[in-house]
């Protein structure tokens, strides 16, 4: 395969976020001196160097934000990231203290729920960043945007060149962008124009699931191609199949993945649920595999006894994390921002966890793509009710039906190797944006 040099923007690659990841499994394989990213600095941590090793950071040249409040940001420079001698990649760290825990805890939401946000700051491409791009001469662009200021941003690009674009979208974030404040009707409407207007320069349009494809073409009249990220199969069938034991033996639950928006309220009342259970007599261990460092969700976790936050693993140790668990959750909040936000996303661990072998309970509205997916393929145990007496009855049943385990693994397992196998998935996403043209719409 001839290979295209392709910038993406929106979203670098890491191993801790769903965007990232599912990034990375599917641009495995390409050829690092053509792939390049553009973020905005405050993005860039933690970022891997496997695949990408360029990256120009969004600097104070491109990024501005109005009076006053581009005299309290953090500034970044604009420019290529370097690597440091050693091989480690020189990336921003996030600042834990006093001034992030305002700026995130306070500053930020107030900006969104008075809907100043959407215009205190702007992306403009510099001149230092069209050099750049002279430099590296783009031939696709690949978008994952989320905000007023990347759409605008994303169409700029768009318009300098007129270079082949796709876009792939993750959560429904156009449904809950603007949901909050006196003026969300206002910023609604707008972005929502704004979306479509990018929506039509587009060449490729890409979703996370069947679910979201099905959505977005009744509700933009484009057609989503869905890519849900996709697994090395080998890799986890070396450690797939374990099994639920009951009894005297300690069963642990596992949730792998963020807490947030949409993700944290569930998460508590399963932990609830369990410690229900362990005062019936259960010895339940429910294990909480997370990136998120906020304490206030932390702690809403560790107040109950049967909760163990694990520590930090590396991505290659997570099959066997997967593997070694009793049952795996995949749990969304039943409120409605949750809903907005996650009602057409599939998760990016959903497919890992599908191919460990392990028994999956999902607690998800019903009307969620998660719960429609795992109920119409039989390969979880699904509570779409937010019903605390449904859920405590569904862990009793799954940890003591042994011949209900295994038919629900199987089924996963089954699916997981034949609709996520990275070798087809990649290849398919790889060969649709190697061949993509201008005006080329949703080329199959």
């Amino acid at each position: 395969m001839t290979f295209r040099k392709v910038l993406i923007f929106g979203q670098p690659f890491n191993d801790f976020s769903g965007g990232g990841i599912t990034l990375s499994n599917l641009f495995k394989g390409w050829p690092s001196d053509k792939i390049a990213v553009a973020f905005l600095g405050h993005g860039l941590f933690n970022v891997t160097t496997d695949i990408c090793k360029t990256y120009y950071q969004l600097g104070r040249e491109e990024h501005k934000w109005i009076f006053p409040f581009n005299l309290i940001q953090r500034k970044f420079e604009s420019g290529l990231k370097d690597f440091k001698q050693s091989g480690e990649f020189t990336v921003n760290h996030i600042q834990k203290g006093l001034r992030y825990r305002l700026v995130n805890g306070f500053f930020y939401p107030f900006l969104r729920w008075i809907g100043v946000f959407h215009f205190a700051s702007r992306l403009s491409v510099s001149e230092r960043f069209r050099n750049w791009l002279s430099e590296f001469k783009p031939e696709i662009l690949y978008l994952q945007v989320s905000t007023r200021e990347e759409i605008h941003f994303a169409s700029e690009l768009i318009d300098m060149q007129e270079w082949p674009s796709v876009i792939h979208v993750m959560d429904d974030w156009p449904s809950t962008i603007s949901n909050r404040g006196p003026f969300k009707k206002l910023w609604a409407r707008k972005i929502d124009i704004e979306f479509r207007a990018l929506l039509e320069k587009i060449d490729l349009h890409l979703s996370i699931s069947d679910a979201m494809s099905d959505e977005y073409l009744k509700r933009y009249g484009k057609t989503f191609l869905p890519f849900h990220n996709p697994i090395e199969t080998d890799a986890w069938l070396i450690h797939s199949g374990k099994r639920v034991s009951s009894g005297n033996d300690c069963i642990r639950i596992l949730y792998s993945g963020r807490l947030g928006i949409g993700i944290t309220d569930s998460v508590v009342e399963v932990a609830s649920v369990l410690e229900s259970l362990n005062n019936e007599g259960y010895n339940i261990r429910f294990h909480i595999q997370t990136p998120t460092k906020e304490p206030i969700i932390l702690s809403r976790l560790k107040k109950f006894n049967n909760v163990v936050i694990n520590p930090f693993a590396d991505i290659k140790d997570i099959p066997g994390i997967f593997s070694n668990a009793n049952i795996l959750v995949l749990a969304n909040d039943f409120c409605k921002e949750g809903l907005d936000y996650l009602k057409f996303s599939m998760p990016t661990k959903a497919s890992e966890y599908m191919i460990s072998g392990t028994p999956i309970l999902v607690y998800s509205p019903e009307e969620t793509a998660v719960s429609r997916f795992f109920t119409q393929n039989e390969c979880g145990l699904v509570v779409p009710r937010h019903d605390r007496e449904e859920l405590l009855k569904a862990f009793k049943f799954i940890i003591g039906n042994k011949e209900y385990q295994e038919k629900i693994s199987r089924n996963a397992v089954r699916y997981a190797m034949d609709k996520f196998d990275a070798k087809k998935v990649r290849g398919e996403f790889q060969n649709l944006i190697n061949q993509l043209s201008k005006n080329n719409k949703n080329v199959f």
